[in-house]
């Protein structure tokens, strides 16, 4: 079976801003392989983060064209969020102290079964009940892969 890895909204930003250099060729290349194999994992939120980043940030770009991409990505997941991760977003907020948002995402990434999350925002590292944050411009796919 393949591993599980979220990968988080401020990843697949970074691949695609042209302003950010190197973290744009380093993100584009994890969630690449991430997608290849059939790894990487997101939910409803970080559709709605991305799509509200690309809305404000690619202007010249046709509805139609950011629905598809969108769309698209629904294969990595479209969950919208449910009781019982707002109940581990709780434990999430109790024991590691993110702010809300964060801690949604790590729940939805801990009830999809995912291993690893994949992120800048929070501390690389860290773990939640089996859940380990992992900074991508840290570390790359493979060596990730390896350690599961």
């Amino acid at each position: 079976m393949t591993e599980r890895i979220f990968v988080d909204t401020n990843v697949l930003i970074y691949g695609r801003d042209t302003k950010q250099g190197d973290k744009r060729i380093k993100a584009q290349a994890r969630v690449r392989s991430l997608g290849a194999r059939g790894a990487a994992r997101i939910n409803m939120q970080v559709l709605n983060e991305l799509t509200r980043w690309i809305l404000k940030n690619e202007p010249g770009r046709s509805l139609a064209d950011i629905r598809q991409e969108i769309e698209a990505l629904k294969a990595w997941g479209d969950k919208p969020l449910d009781e019982e991760e707002l109940e581990v977003a709780w434990a999430v907020r109790d024991k590691l102290g993110y702010q809300w948002f964060d801690c949604l995402l790590l729940a939805s990434a801990r009830l999809a079964g995912c291993r690893y999350f994949l992120t800048e925002d929070m501390a690389h590292g860290a773990v939640f009940d089996g859940l380990t944050l992992i900074n991508p411009f840290r570390t790359s796919p493979d060596d990730v892969l390896r350690r599961t």
